[in-house]
């Protein structure tokens, strides 16, 4: 007789179960015949808002000697009044890999928001309804009109300086949203945005390249999607073993957290679902902080090369 102590179904979890299946599906297929997704180098060491920061006037975050300051942007409703508005949470951070993807793809700063923007959400599990297309659009517009500015603080010694950029996302943008939110989500169609020329240089320079199969898997938290890129991006480039002290990951992806303890539990939780996307990855967990060692690159050269 099997008690529900040895019954191995109870033992892990359909999450845990969901992870480990696609963790599998990458390790037997790292060349898989998926289409690559992109992620801006900025968005790999950077990250947006997981929640709405609300009436403050400005949300900040830091890498090291790197600073990403985001003001809002003013959004105009339906009934023509204007709010200050932040993007925020998972749909940005995928709206950010779509476009990046289509730059890449397309080299051109000019966006449809058409079938390729409603092939990848549903790619990632986003249902095709009309409420979801809503919110697309809306964080959408929200991206559309932030200020975004970027200072690296540099020390030379006897003295010290600042390189910064200010830009936007995008340049222009048309955005047609449904009146009826029951409907189904053609009302993306007809909808275009053009990046701007620093956000879609920066967006050519060094993307990152992502599987969709992982995004898709880590939906859900933006946290998760954020680890992972960072993971990728640092691995990919890590000549040395490193150790990224508390301090420093709770400056970049700590924003929700008040107290660091609570930090650190939810880095952990959502790291180890990060590891089992990304089984090569050689890290290890510390008291001071988060150790990287050299590992194999998530996506072979010769993947990239077949692009």
């Amino acid at each position: 007789m099997t008690t529900a102590a040895e019954d191995p179904a109870r033992l892990i979890s359909s999450r845990q179960l969901q992870l480990l299946n696609v963790g599998s599906a990458l390790e037997l297929s790292p060349d898989g015949a998926a289409s690559l997704n992109y992620s801006a180098r900025l968005w790999a060491q950077l990250s947006l808002p997981y929640r709405d920061p609300g009436n403050v006037p400005e949300w900040i975050r830091r890498n090291n000697s790197i600073t990403l300051s985001i003001t809002p942007g003013m959004a105009t409703a339906r009934d023509g009044s204007r709010r200050p508005v932040y993007p925020f949470g998972v749909i940005p951070r995928y709206l950010m890999t779509w476009m990046t993807t289509e730059a890449v793809r397309t080299q051109s700063r000019h966006l449809h928001l058409g079938r390729s923007l409603a092939t990848f959400l549903r790619g990632l599990g986003m249902n095709s309804s009309g409420a979801s297309s809503s919110r697309v659009l809306d964080q959408l517009h929200r991206l559309a009109v932030a200020n975004m500015n970027i200072e690296d603080l540099r020390d030379r010694g006897d003295r010290w300086g600042l390189a910064g950029v200010n830009f936007n996302v995008a340049s222009r943008y048309e955005l047609w949203f449904s009146k009826d939110t029951t409907k189904a989500p053609d009302d993306i169609l007809g909808s275009t945005i053009t990046l701007s020329e620093d956000f879609y240089r920066s967006v050519l320079e060094a993307p990152v390249p992502l599987r969709p199969e992982a995004l898709r898997a880590l939906s859900g938290s933006p946290m998760r999607l954020d680890l992972y890129a960072w993971l990728v991006y640092r691995l990919k480039y890590l000549e040395r073993p490193t150790t990224v002290s508390w301090a420093q990951l709770a400056g970049q992806f700590g924003a929700d957290y008040k107290v660091r303890r609570q930090f650190k539990a939810a880095f952990e939780k959502n790291f180890r679902e990060v590891l089992v996307l990304y089984p090569q990855a050689k890290t290890l967990v510390l008291g001071s902080g988060l150790r990287l060692m050299p590992s194999p690159a998530h996506i072979p050269d010769r993947k990239l090369r077949a692009i």
